[in-house]
């Protein structure tokens, strides 16, 4: 059922501007006997819906707004019948890329129209993924910063006081450490790579809990997805998440191989029968690794299997 990638996806909307194939950094939800699926967009965030994650319909943008551009990596998290979307954008006109900043949007509806509410942070900040543990309001998401001489994007944890406000009290969760993460040698000056880790998202299972990331460039082949675990009954307060299997080690979940290339950025969602899947964008094996003009990544799902703290990827045949 799965690993048939990628995932079709028919039109239906009028939006011209949207390219039904492409749907980067792909959020899943379950509600009501559906599946949504979000993406970056652009112009907008993408929203597809299905009921068995085999072929998708593009139903055009859950949110746009004509003063901002480039809608990265949204999430959406459903409370108490309110659909919250935390993205990032930047102003129309704006070519740094480093000024995109989370926001957050609420809707009555997982199709939207969402509606801008607040910004949360006035640093580059990116990749939001919440969850409510032990009553409380979490946000991981990424941001710049410099830890043991490496700089570049890390996972970062911030509490939220409430839906539109964070403590604003972040900490890195997840740190480079090998050179496999490295974004670009000598990004912003001489000899000082960057490095980026991104993309987090956080489950549990039994006692274990999960947080997975996404390593490299996306523009790159060699973009991945690894993860780090810590105990579950930790405190997210004191939580200190280790890469699987060590901080040294090279060992991709999902990775380029011989059908696709630059895999990652995912979320997580139970399928119809109850296991456990990844969702998450690759580019066809056609291409190289190095960036092209456009976007081709192509939304994918496969199925993973947990042994205690180790994850398996569940290889089409």
């Amino acid at each position: 059922m799965y690993n048939n990638n990628p995932i079709p996806v028919v039109k239906n909307h009028d939006n011209l501007r949207i390219d039904n194939n492409s749907n980067p950094d792909p959020y899943a939800i379950f509600h009501e006997g559906m599946y949504y699926v979000y993406s970056t967009g652009g112009h907008g965030v993408n929203v597809l819906q299905s009921k068995d994650l085999t072929s998708f319909e593009h139903m055009g943008y859950a949110l746009s707004h004509e003063k901002q551009r480039n809608y990265w990596a949204p999430c959406v998290f459903v409370h108490e019948d309110i659909f919250y979307m935390y993205y990032s954008a930047c102003a129309e006109g704006e070519a740094d890329g480093n000024q995109e900043f989370m926001k957050v949007a609420v809707s009555n509806s997982p199709l939207g129209p969402f509606e801008y509410k607040k910004t949360l942070y006035d640093e580059f900040s990116i990749d939001p993924h919440v969850i409510i543990k032990d009553s409380e309001w979490w946000l991981f998401y990424a941001s710049n910063r410099t830890v043991d001489g490496k700089t570049g994007t890390m996972v970062m944890l911030d509490k939220l006081i409430n839906p539109f406000t964070p403590a604003n009290n972040p900490r890195v969760v997840v740190a480079p450490s090998i050179d496999q993460e490295i974004y670009a040698r000598s990004r912003y000056s001489p000899g000082e790579d960057w490095y980026t880790i991104e993309g987090g998202f956080y489950f549990e299972n039994e006692n274990t809990a999960f947080l997975m990331y996404s390593a490299n460039a996306y523009t790159h082949g060699d973009y991945f997805v690894g993860y780090a675990i810590c105990d579950a009954s930790e405190p997210l307060e004191t939580a200190v998440f280790k890469k699987y299997p060590n901080e040294t080690a090279y060992r991709p979940l999902i990775g380029k191989d011989e059908w696709f290339t630059g895999c990652g950025h995912n979320s997580m969602i139970y399928g119809p029968n109850g296991e456990l899947l990844i969702v998450y964008h690759g580019r066809p094996r056609s291409e190289d690794n190095d960036p092209k003009p456009g976007d081709d990544r192509r939304l994918c799902i496969s199925e993973v299997k947990i042994n205690g703290n180790e994850l398996t990827l569940v290889r089409r045949k």
